[in-house]
């Protein structure tokens, strides 16, 4: 697995860890390519968007209604936008309702909140 993370955003070596961790309890272990973007907003001032593709392009807003975006949020949001790039890997349908069970319990479990002090 190949991923990339661009934009601004806090406390980016938990993040990549954060992203590992992602990996690993949601199995993305084949020649699967992620891009993750953070950018000041996202079109229809949503909070993440995944599109499937070559490379799987995960976008994760830093504002909302022309607010910042808790950082936690924005934490949950990858994880909620990387439950849709392993449903695009496993070819299955894009279930916003597995998406929106699973983020919450992913950024507990697989975030590392020993590297943010």
């Amino acid at each position: 697995m190949i991923y990339t993370i661009e934009g601004v955003y806090r406390h980016k070596p938990a993040v990549d860890q954060y992203v590992e961790n992602l990996c690993k309890e949601l199995k993305l272990f084949k020649n699967l390519e992620i891009d993750i973007i953070f950018k000041n907003k996202l079109e229809g001032d949503c909070h993440g968007l995944c599109v499937d593709g070559d490379i799987i392009e995960i976008e994760i807003s830093r504002t909302y209604e022309n607010k910042p975006l808790p950082w936690g949020e924005q934490m949950c949001t990858l994880a909620h936008e990387m439950v849709h790039a392993k449903q695009f890997m496993r070819g299955e349908y894009p279930s916003e309702r597995e998406a929106k069970e699973r983020e919450y319990h992913l950024f507990g479990k697989c975030f590392p909140w020993n590297m943010v002090k």
